[in-house]
């Protein structure tokens, strides 16, 4: 699972009027679909290494991303964050489709993305600057960030599971990973930041 933010293909940036006044940016998540299924994933007849699955999860913004400026300073107004399979990327091998276990665990690497994308979210609602390009380059730099904290995470949870082979590990980690779903503030998970 390699997780890829999509800020450099899909964030244009488009300075239209100012706002008359604004505060903090409500900047929310979602995932689309929330759940998995297998017709998710295209069949292939071979993957790298020891999966049997991968999902391509991919974190999307709306375009064009907009901000808004007031008395030359400049915020990212509200709007969404997508987390969704990339369909290039979301791959399966036939004989294992089918698998309860193995897609749970595939969920949970598309779980750590969402979480990651909340993590970016609550940050970005802090970001103001003097100009749309300083603005601009923070958003881009957080995006990065935390992109590289959820495919860190992702590869950590592979190890400890050993793909979700590991049933025990896998049931941890989906405690876990389903306990900071369900709280609204999570920076880190197994000791790891989002």
């Amino acid at each position: 699972m390699r997780p890829r933010g999509t800020w450099k293909r899909a964030a244009a940036i488009w300075l239209g009027g100012a706002a008359l006044a604004f505060g903090q940016a409500r900047i929310s998540v979602i995932a689309d679909p929330p759940h998995l299924a297998w017709s998710d994933f295209r069949t292939v007849d071979a993957l790298a290494g020891a999966e049997e699955a991968h999902i391509g999860a991919e974190i999307s913004f709306p375009r064009p991303l907009r901000m808004e400026e007031v008395a030359g300073v400049y915020r990212l107004p509200e709007f969404t964050i997508t987390v969704a399979p990339e369909p290039t990327r979301t791959l399966a091998r036939a004989s294992a489709k089918g698998s309860a276990e193995l897609l749970r665990h595939e969920q949970g690497h598309y779980d750590l993305v969402l979480l990651a994308a909340r993590a970016l979210a609550r940050e970005l609602t802090t970001f103001s600057a003097s100009s749309a390009t300083e603005l601009s380059q923070r958003t881009q730099d957080c995006v990065t960030n935390h992109t590289e904290r959820a495919t860190r995470l992702s590869e950590a949870y592979d190890r400890a599971t050993d793909h979700g082979r590991n049933l025990a590990a896998q049931a941890r980690w989906s405690g876990r990973i389903a306990e900071a779903l369900g709280v609204a503030v999570v920076d880190e998970l197994e000791g790891m930041p989002l």
